[in-house]
């Protein structure tokens, strides 16, 4: 591969990778997770908080 070509598909991986994490980082959350809302992460985390609060310790001896 000559040196050009390499440079050029080097700066072409930078630029992806730079795009890819410019995009991840600048992107709004998603609304419906994580407020109020009927969505199936809410009701198990609602789950899983019920089932922890609601385990009995074990006996102490």
């Amino acid at each position: 591969m000559p040196p050009e070509a390499q440079t050029l598909a080097a700066l072409a991986a930078v630029a992806a990778a730079a795009t890819w994490l410019a995009v991840r980082f600048f992107r709004k959350p998603n609304p419906a997770c994580g407020h109020d809302c009927d969505c199936p992460a809410n009701k198990l985390k609602a789950k899983l908080k019920h089932d922890t609060l609601s385990r009995q310790p074990p006996p102490f001896r």
